[in-house]
């Protein structure tokens, strides 16, 4: 009666189960396609208590038979599913693979217990490596190329033998599927002595499969000891400076081949007479004369700018001479466009035209000056200058006429003076551009008979701000005088008018007026006395009228918060617009003038840079920080005071004890971040590099000439060079331990569902992946780091089958009672039942595990050209399995996937 109660009670709690819905944790396991053993399956309450395993039913989408694997009760919430030989979990057709969706669970025959289908894996393909035994040197080759197969981007660990250390010895990059290049870092070997190097783990996301396990890995490399060509040398020399189709470049260094050498350059520009010849060659110096045509850089819209040799090879292969990991060569010269002017045949007057416009190209502003030499002559710069030159880019530039002076000193008998341009120097050296037109200066106009005029004037005023007013000076002026204006001014409506006498009136602008609505010139056209015959009498030359003043764009500066260290920080970019390029000064609180220069200036960014010795304030009182403020910017037409304060564009933090920086990095100061510490998308971002010949921002890959490429496949990483806080002029310092990080998805792999940032696999920055992380100091991920999820059994992960359940007494290993198995009679009667059928498994499948073994022991012949890597735990003292060229040859038990 009791057995028969008991069987009763199991039949009707089954019955209960039957027709309960079952819901599946989605946690999605990786699974190698065709070596991956298990797969594991949780319900989130006990669905398996009292249940045989020949009693469970499942279907999978991509179809998955029954036929493919075992089942086994791992839990009374947890099913184990273990592929069997020669088996595969899917057919995915790229690396990325595929999901799998258990879409049944069935007991005893019923129905589907489950309401949607669910994903239990991701099934990506097994990859393979191909053997290679090409030969690299310890530290005279810089790239070791990987080919094979399944190879994945994001998810890419591979364990060397001799060790390399990724990001440390290596940076992996993966090309493609079937390929990925590894370049060596400027500090490390291929291997502490010659030898093979050997893959002996590749992990693409789904655990560490040993490669080649009998023979301790596979060889991808032998690594030899560099040649003496290996020990090549080159100084930089940024001050040599030519222009684009001139000069003869001398490359110095040590251990160049004294009768031949090949050079690479950043640009693909190219020897034996295609874009140079080499017509000397010692052991320390290299003479190279350029080619008819040709030109050292080609693209003048990223000049002046570096000519890069990033390797030399003397008799034994390319030898970068710069750290590969940056793409730094070494700047052999400074390349600048060649210059040139436009012919212009413009008619202007003597003293009457204002301006003149020069167009052509290779003009140079900030870091560079460009000076012209004119016929007849006309100085632009010295104690006594004609004009004013300002460059406003590198094919315009503006003179003015300044007071007093002429555009040609002798124009007399009606007869045009042509402007020449005679020599132009852009930073490389005077140019001749034999002697251009660009203006025709003809005698100025007659004065009107009545005399009446107004005298050119270039006061500087802003467009709105009262600061001063506008005096108009001249001859014949009456108290009724009414002035015509270009750009048109109307009197009482724009301006008010104040007589002072016959050579003299004052002009003030009316409040929320403009005397112009962009800056430039205001001429006066006519002058009305209205007095009898001087009515509407023209001013000027040509009836272009006569320049009163210059008015200046109104400045405004841009409010910013942006964080910076006191004196670690050493440039301070302030943006706003009306920015003079003639000069413009700003007046700052509490930041002295004397603490900083002006780096560089456009019309809406200024660059200021710190000087030594100097901070931007004084910040005593670690955790506080103090706003820099503008409250004066000054054009050139006097000083601006802004509203209240003034305007913040900066809050400073103080220099902390373990955030020392300097510039000690070889590297520093060159404008580009080099130790790692600059955030991408910042004002000194480290992706910006010179551009070589195509255009943009680039990272030294363009190969604007169409040759083979010094660093090709490497043009998706950049890496640091230097020690972090070691080049601090271009990267502004490491931040301090509690400065927190700004919350973006600039991670490459943001949004798709998995951290990526330090907190995790570490692919991305701090902060970066925003979306599936979550801010630096509040997460909403979940780190799945119990590796008894992910497998069981035996030797292949950190626990065995133990998973929250490991007391076979009904207690979770963390304590709490949900799952156990109850402790009745019925429970005790199904333990029976599967310890019998336990059993009887053990031995069916330690025979066969047998037999297979036998088949196996022996018979495996090693692929030579692309091994599979096995999941074998003890391929050290085994020695018994190859591996082999293919899946089904794998063995699957016991499933452990190691990482040391």
């Amino acid at each position: 009666m009791k057995v028969a109660s008991l069987f009763g009670a199991l039949v009707a709690s089954l019955a209960s189960l039957a027709a309960a819905e079952v819901k599946i944790v989605e946690r999605p396991m990786m699974l190698y396609s065709t070596v991956s053993p298990k797969l594991r399956i949780q319900t989130e309450k006990p669905a398996f208590a009292g249940i045989l395993e020949s009693n469970i039913e499942l279907m999978f989408t991509p179809s998955l038979k029954p036929g493919a694997y075992n089942v086994s009760i791992a839990s009374d919430t947890v099913l184990t599913l273990s592929l069997l030989p020669g088996k595969k979990w899917a057919n995915p057709s790229t690396a990325d693979g595929m999901t799998l969706y258990l879409t049944e669970l069935k007991l005893h025959g019923g129905h589907n217990l489950l309401e949607n289908a669910v994903s239990v894996a991701t099934v990506i393909p097994t990859p393979t490596i191909t053997r290679n035994q090409d030969i690299v040197y310890m530290t005279g080759s810089s790239k070791l190329v990987i080919n094979g197969t399944n190879f994945r981007e994001k998810a890419m660990e591979l364990v060397f033998e001799p060790p390399l250390e990724r990001n440390k010895d290596y940076i992996l990059s993966v090309k493609s599927e079937k390929t990925m290049v590894l370049t060596r870092m400027s500090s490390a070997k291929w291997a502490p002595e010659p030898g093979p190097l050997k893959l002996r783990r590749v992990n693409t996301g789904a655990g560490a499969l040993r490669v080649d396990p009998v023979y301790g890995g596979i060889v991808v490399a032998e690594v030899q000891a560099n040649l003496g060509a290996h020990g090549v040398s080159v100084e930089s020399t940024p001050d040599e400076r030519f222009y684009q189709n001139t000069g003869e470049l001398v490359v110095l260094g040590s251990g160049f081949n004294s009768t031949s050498n090949a050079l690479r350059f950043a640009n693909g520009v190219r020897g034996k007479g295609i874009n140079y010849t080499t017509v000397e060659h010692t052991q320390e110096l290299l003479r190279m004369k350029l080619a008819k045509g040709s030109k050292w850089r080609a693209n003048p819209a990223n000049l002046p700018g570096p000519l890069v040799l990033l390797a030399v090879d003397a008799g034994a292969g390319f030898v970068p001479v710069g750290p590969t990991e940056a793409k730094k060569g070494r700047t052999v010269a400074t390349i600048f466009e060649t210059p040139g002017v436009v012919a212009n045949k413009k008619v202007i007057f003597q003293t009457h035209t204002h301006e003149l416009w020069v167009v052509g190209q290779g003009f140079t502003r900030q870091t560079y000056t460009t000076t012209v030499v004119f016929e007849p002559p006309l100085r632009a710069s010295g104690d006594d200058p004609d004009v004013s030159l300002v460059v406003y880019n590198r094919t315009h530039l503006k003179l003015t006429l300044l007071a007093g002076k002429k555009w040609a000193q002798d124009v007399v008998g009606g007869a045009a003076v042509q402007l020449k341009v005679k020599t132009i120097n852009a930073g490389a050296g005077a140019y001749d551009v034999h002697g251009i037109c660009v203006a025709l200066v003809e005698a100025d106009e007659d004065d009107h008979p009545s005399g009446v005029l107004v005298n050119r004037n270039t006061q500087q005023l802003y467009q709105t701000a009262a600061i001063k007013k506008l005096v108009v000076s001249g001859n014949g002026f009456t108290a009724a005088t009414e002035l015509t204006f270009a750009p048109p001014l109307e009197k009482s409506v724009d301006y008010t008018q104040q007589f002072v006498d016959g050579s003299k009136i004052i002009l003030s602008l009316r409040k929320h007026k403009k005397w112009r609505y962009e800056g430039g010139a205001l001429m006066v056209t006519y002058v009305d006395t209205k007095e009898q015959g001087t009515k509407k009498v023209p001013q000027g030359s040509g009836g272009l009228g006569m320049q009163v003043a210059a008015v200046l764009a109104d400045p405004q500066v841009e409010e910013s918060e942006r964080i910076m260290f006191a004196s670690h920080t050493k440039r301070l970019v302030i943006r706003g617009t009306g920015f003079a390029l003639e000069g413009t000064e700003l007046t700052l609180t509490p930041t002295k003038r004397t603490a900083y220069e002006i780096e560089s200036l456009e019309m809406t960014e200024m660059v200021l840079l710190l000087n030594d010795g100097h901070s931007w304030a004084d910040v005593a009182e670690p955790g506080s920080a103090v706003h820099v403020f503008v409250t004066k910017v000054d054009t050139g037409a006097g000083e601006v005071i802004l509203e209240d304060e003034g305007v913040i564009v900066a809050k400073i933090e103080p220099d902390a004890d373990d955030n020392h920086c300097d510039d000690s990095c070889e590297w520093a100061m060159d404008g580009v971040c080099d130790d790692g510490t600059g955030k991408t998308g910042s004002d000194f971002n480290p992706s910006q590099r010179w551009d070589d010949d195509y255009g943009g921002f680039y990272g030294y890959d363009d190969d604007y000439y169409g040759y083979e490429y010094y660093y090709y496949g490497d043009d998706d990483f950049l890496a640091p060079v230097c020690e972090s806080g070691t080049d601090c002029t271009d990267c502004g310092g490491p931040p301090t331990p509690d400065q927190k990080v700004e919350c973006d998805n600039s991670c490459q792999w943001a949004n798709d569902g998995f951290c990526d940032d330090t907190r995790t696999s570490g692919l991305c920055d701090l902060g970066t992946d925003c979306h599936d992380c979550g801010t630096a100091t509040t997460a909403n991920f979940t780190t799945w780091d119990d590796d008894g999820w992910w497998d069981d059994d035996d030797n292949y992960w950190d626990v065995d089958d133990a998973f929250e359940y490991a007391d076979a007494r009904g207690e979770h290993a963390g304590g709490s009672s949900k799952g156990r198995r109850s402790s009745n009679a019925g429970s005790m009667f199904v333990a029976v039942l599967e310890g019998m059928v336990y059993l009887v498994g053990a031995a069916v499948c330690g025979g066969g595990a047998y037999v297979a073994a036998q088949a196996y022991k022996g018979d495996g012949v090693l692929a030579q050209y692309q091994l599979a890597p096995t999941l074998d735990p003890d391929f050290e003292a085994s020695g018994g399995n190859s591996g082999g060229g293919r899946a089904s040859n794998v063995p699957i038990t016991p499933d452990v996937s190691y990482t040391n």
